[in-house]
């Protein structure tokens, strides 16, 4: 079944006076957009929020991929909403939001956007190898394997963390991109990111600083991916980024069991 691939636009401004929307499509939640940007946090003094980016649930039903940056005193998120369905299709918030340009400049009614008919490309080896090779290998896969754990993940930054969470993704499954909520830059964590930079977060029960994952115990994800990066196994590559997640796992154990408890049933009661 085709996804809805319909995608809502807004703009919302934040400053002194409060927050506004300022431009949206028709229908767009405003009041959900008002509440996410607050919890998008205050800004400590002296800190500066160039281009970040983030993705959150969006009410029930959907997902926004935003952007933010910087507007003189005030902050700008550009909100791209889509469904769940669309988005685990998807699963690269980056990907997202890079594929259509800001407009912070728009008021008014927007259009809706849409996807077109495609997925992402597929990851290949050589594009995770450059990754590790020139990027924080023992952050991003101590990051990656940690997140997959179950753990969340707390970033000290001064600054937007674009790069290392942008590479960070790359190494994720597939499902586990459609489950986890990042963000480059916060200025709080009242959005529950899995994982999240900023200058002065709370160390919460359950996350990890980064001096603990970089130091993360090694584990079947993190070693075998580091393998087939090396050996060059595409094939083993795939498997690896189609892997399930504990929750698939869990619910496969449940459906199993039910679907057992039914043909008992059935069977005590056909005798």
């Amino acid at each position: 079944m085709t996804p809805d691939l319909r995608i809502q636009q807004a703009i919302v401004m934040r400053d002194a006076r409060g927050v506004r929307v300022l431009a949206g499509s028709d229908g767009f939640d405003e009041p959900e957009a008002e509440r996410v940007s607050v919890l998008f946090g205050d800004r400590p003094e002296g800190a500066a929020c160039p281009v970040a980016h983030f993705a959150c649930p969006f009410g029930r039903a959907h997902v926004a991929v935003v952007r933010v940056e910087d507007r003189g005193a005030a902050l700008a998120f550009r909100f791209l909403v889509l469904a769940r369905d669309l988005y685990r299709h998807l699963g690269d918030p980056f990907a997202i939001s890079d594929r259509y340009a800001p407009n912070f400049d728009a008021t008014g009614p927007l259009p809706d956007l849409a996807w077109p008919m495609e997925v992402l490309p597929p990851r290949t080896v050589e594009q995770l190898d450059a990754i590790l090779k020139d990027g924080d290998g023992p952050l991003l896969l101590g990051a990656a394997q940690a997140l997959i754990d179950g753990n969340r993940v707390v970033l000290k930054r001064a600054e937007p963390a674009e790069r290392v969470l942008r590479e960070m993704w790359q190494l994720l499954p597939d499902r586990s991109r459609c489950e986890l909520w990042p963000a480059t830059f916060a200025f709080s964590n009242d959005l529950g990111f899995s994982i999240v930079a900023g200058p002065a977060l709370a160390l919460r029960p359950g996350a990890l600083p980064e001096e603990a994952v970089r130091d993360y115990p090694q584990s079947h994800y993190e070693l075998n991916l580091q393998l087939a990066i090396e050996m060059k196994d595409a094939a083993a590559l795939r498997k690896l980024l189609a892997r399930r997640t504990s929750d698939d796992t869990l619910r496969l154990g449940l459906y199993i069991l039910a679907f057992a408890l039914v043909v008992a049933a059935v069977l005590k009661f056909a005798v």
